[in-house]
Order: C-alpha cells, then sequence, then structure tokens
C-alpha cells in the first residue's frame, strides 16, 4: 500500500508540473469549444453537433419546410396462374391480390447534402404476415414484415473533393438493363442493399464503386447490439468498380464484382440464390447502340472464383459464362413499331461441378426471358422474338415469344428468382424446356400519374417436362394491376 501511495503521489506530481508549463501556451483553447464552463466531457458522438442532445428542454429544430419533398407509389395486382407444376389439378392453381404502398421523404439539407428515407408496406389481400419468419425472406432488404424501410441513405456530394458523391445507408441498385443489378419492382418487396457507393463524375469516364452487405453474420436481430460471436461467420459481402461511359449513340459500361458470401445457402434457396461459401469474381460489361431507326445490346460476364465444399471432398473452382445480345428496328411509321430479336445463354453443370452454372447477382428477371417468371440467366438457351407498337402517344402494346431450353442438360432448370424450379434426373437427355407467348397492354393517363396494365402468357410444355414425368399439361397465367405515383 505504502509503495502504491509512493508511485500515485510521483504520478499526480509529474502531471502537475506538465500541466503548468503546458499553459501559457493552452491559454487561448478550451476543450470543448466554450468560454462558460470547461468541467464539460468530451462530445461522446463522431457527428457534427449541430442539434445537441439535451437533459430536459427539446433543441429548436433547423427544419425547412421548402427543402423538403415527397414522393409517393401505390399498386394493386390481381394475378392468376393455372397449372403451376404443368399438372392438371387443383393444387397447382392460384389466384392472390399483391398490394404496395412507398412513401418517399427527400430532405435537402444543403446543395451537396441529402437526407432521403422511404418505408414501404406489401401485403396481399387476406393475408397476415407471420412474426416467425420475419428477417427470414432472403432478399437483400432481410424481410418479409409487412412495413420495412425500402431505402434510407445519406448522399452526399463534392465529398472530400470536388465531383466525388457518396451514398451510404440502404440504397436502390440498378445497371443498364437490370441483367445483374436491378430493384426488381415487379416483386412486391423487391431489392434494395446496405452498403456504401460512390461515383466521381469524371467527364468522360465516370467511375462507380462501392460495398454491399447482403448478409450479416453476427447479428441476430434489427436493434441493438451485435453478440452472436461467430467471427464474421455467414457473412455476405459484395465489392464492385463500374465505368458507365458514352461516346455518342453508344454506351459501354464495363465492370468487376467480388462477391464473399452470399444472401443464401445455395442456388436452391430464396430469392437470390447466392451460396454463402463461396469467392465469385464476375467481369464483363454492357454495350448499347441506337441511333435512327436501329438499336442493339451486347452484354456477357465471366464468372471465376471458388465455391467451399458442399457435399464435395474440396473446393469447386469456378468458371462460368453467360451473354445476351438482341437488336431491333423502330419503323417511321404511325404507332412506331418494333420489331425485335435475342438471344441469351448462360452456363451450366454436372453435378460433380456446381462452378460452371452461372450467378445472376440480383436481377429484375421480370422483364427478361418471358414475362411468366420461368427462366432465369442460369444454365440456359433462349430465343426470342418481339413486336412493340404505341397505338397511342399514352399506350404500349408488346408481343413476345421465346424458345427456351437448358443450355446443360445435366443442370436443373431455374426460375426467374433463380430457385431451381426442377431437379434434373440422371440420365436426362432432353434440353427443350417448352416455349412462351406473352401480351402486354400498358396504358398511361391522369397525366401520366396512373397507369394501368394487362398482361397474358402461354407457356407449351416442352420434352424435358413430357419426359422426364413431370408434367405435360401447358401453363397459363394473367395479370392486370393499377399504379399510380407522384
Amino acid at each position: 500500500m505504502r509503495t502504491f501511495y509512493r508511485t500515485f503521489t510521483r504520478l499526480t506530481a509529474a502531471a502537475l508540473i506538465v500541466a503548468m508549463s503546458a499553459a501559457p501556451g493552452l491559454a487561448a483553447k478550451t476543450t470543448p469549444a466554450t468560454d462558460k464552463n470547461t468541467n464539460v466531457p468530451a462530445v461522446p458522438r463522431a457527428i457534427p453537433d449541430l442539434v445537441p442532445y439535451h437533459n430536459f428542454d427539446p433543441p429548436k429544430g433547423v427544419f425547412d419546410a421548402s427543402k423538403l419533398t415527397i414522393s409517393g407509389d401505390m399498386r394493386v395486382r390481381p394475378e392468376f396462374r393455372t397449372n403451376g407444376n404443368f399438372t392438371k389439378n387443383s393444387n397447382s392453381n392460384s389466384f392472390f391480390t399483391q398490394q404496395l404502398i412507398r412513401l418517399g421523404f427527400n430532405y435537402d439539407i444543403s446543395p451537396d447534402v441529402v437526407f432521403f428515407v422511404q418505408p414501404q408496406v406489401s401485403n396481399n389481400f387476406g393475408s397476415m404476415p407471420n412474426p416467425a419468419s420475419v428477417g427470414g425472406a432472403g432478399n437483400p432488404n432481410s424481410t418479409d414484415a409487412t412495413l420495412f424501410l425500402r431505402q434510407g441513405f445519406m448522399l452526399v456530394r463534392n465529398f472530400l473533393m470536388p465531383n466525388l458523391t457518396l451514398k451510404a445507408g440502404r440504397q436502390l441498385m440498378v445497371w443498364g438493363n437490370h441483367r445483374i443489378f436491378g430493384h426488381f419492382d415487379w416483386n412486391n418487396v423487391g431489392f434494395a442493399f446496405d452498403g456504401v457507393t460512390m461515383r466521381y463524375n469524371h467527364d468522360t469516364v465516370p467511375v462507380e464503386l462501392g460495398w454491399l452487405r447482403v448478409a450479416e453474420g453476427n447479428c441476430v436481430q434489427n436493434a441493438g447490439g451485435c453478440t452472436t460471436g461467430k467471427a464474421h461467420k455467414g457473412d455476405g459481402d459484395i465489392l464492385f468498380v463500374r465505368l458507365p461511359m458514352k461516346f455518342g449513340a453508344v454506351a459501354v459500361e464495363p465492370a468487376w464484382i467480388f462477391e464473399d458470401g452470399g444472401s443464401t445457402t445455395g442456388t436452391g434457396g430464396a430469392v437470390g440464390g447466392q451460396q454463402s461459401n463461396q469467392e465469385r469474381h464476375t467481369v464483363g460489361g454492357r454495350v448499347a447502340f441506337k441511333q435512327g431507326m436501329f438499336d442493339a445490346t451486347g452484354e456477357g460476364y465471366w464468372q471465376f472464383g471458388e465455391l467451399g465444399a458442399v457435399g464435395q471432398a474440396s473446393n469447386t473452382r469456378i468458371n462460368a459464362l453467360a451473354g445476351h445480345l438482341d437488336a431491333g428496328v423502330t419503323m417511321p411509321v404511325p404507332m412506331q413499331p418494333r420489331i425485335g430479336a435475342e438471344i441469351n445463354y448462360a452456363t451450366g453443370s454436372s453435378p460433380k461441378n456446381g462452378g460452371h452454372t452461372f450467378s445472376q447477382l440480383f436481377p429484375t428477371n421480370h422483364i427478361h426471358f418471358g414475362y411468366m417468371d420461368l427462366m432465369s440467366w442460369q444454365n440456359m438457351l433462349t430465343y426470342g422474338g418481339n413486336l412493340q407498337l404505341r397505338p397511342t402517344p399514352e399506350s404500349h402494346f408488346e408481343l413476345a415469344g421465346h424458345i427456351m431450353r437448358l443450355a446443360n442438360e445435366k443442370d436443373n432448370w431455374y426460375t426467374a428468382s433463380q430457385a431451381t424450379f426442377f431437379n434434373t434426373p440422371a440420365g436426362n437427355k432432353e434440353k427443350s424446356l417448352g416455349g412462351e407467348i406473352d401480351v402486354v397492354y400498358t396504358l398511361f393517363f391522369q397525366n401520366n400519374k396512373v397507369g394501368w396494365q394487362v398482361g397474358y402468357g402461354h407457356f407449351f410444355t416442352g420434352d424435358y417436362l413430357k419426359k422426364n414425368g413431370f408434367g405435360t399439361a401447358d401453363q397459363n397465367w394473367g395479370y392486370t394491376q393499377l399504379w399510380i405515383n407522384f
């Protein structure tokens, strides 16, 4: 005890001597910055202290209503499907009605600083949310609750340097034609991503880069701390760099994407189908051309990396490809008819090597490969053609057809959500899935604030279904929807 006392006394004396000798140089400064009371602890938060925390009286706000804008969406869509599993029984028929409501609040704190939040309500008529399943829907929003946050981010322009913009928080990712990243607005929840993205607005070569977290293994709840102690197991991260350039009538958009982990446990899981034990690089891009009557788009990617061992003796190398090409001609006559054709291809795998199956990340697949959502950009080969018309300036009509095949007859059939539709049996020799015809009519009115759409699709069953005993019945699908926004 005596030794402790002597040591404490000497350290205290030394501290006083140092403080006294430094006092003249510090006389003009106070910490914190105040001339009234220096006996105040350091500000316990690393944010601007414009509106300080209060002990009793609430602080006065700095809100300016003129800087607030509000946006909104509402959609109601009845939808039906018959012979959903290609067999004629009542269990494969469905009819339901979906509704979504969004409100967006945008507040411009300054010309360079924006606050945006967008809650959304999604529900099926007659259904109630299941509390036990909240947080387990398998999409980047991590929710199947009725009310959730679709977007919520801060945007800072000229961040640290001119022309550099930073966006942090929950946000949308939409690239090109939505084949790799899209908002997936057809779905009643859609895709949104938690992360930090940046864009440098160079006149010739803009640069976009970011980090997205699509799965968090250390947190089992949305609120409070994260104390599961899993040492980062189960995390899913995406890093990317993209250069969206434009040269006259040609857009060129090369990109590199790295996935470490994913949002689900495998391609048979929920929306997205990103395997949790992967290290996957995706390199490629999109080139689009439009001038006069002609337009064309090409998009392709190569994936490489490694899949963790799942039912295998060792890890699996990733080596997968996907490509898309479409072209069209718009005639300069009344109703502006456009005639187009396209081809899509993505590699598949044998049962012993899952590394050749292309992974499509998070697309808006409803606008590709047929409106019936029976195909994704993996293990597939499709040919398509379409006719589009504008009967009036406020309306649009489309007639489209697709022939669908497997790229590898040993791999599975994957739907638009990238989940497995049918597990291909051993010994299968058939690639022909069938064909689809779609008809969609859209009308906008009330100064373009209201949209009404009606659509129908028919799928003709192919030999893959018939000869493997999956079913022989054709499938029908249809819907109508009313959407308003402001």
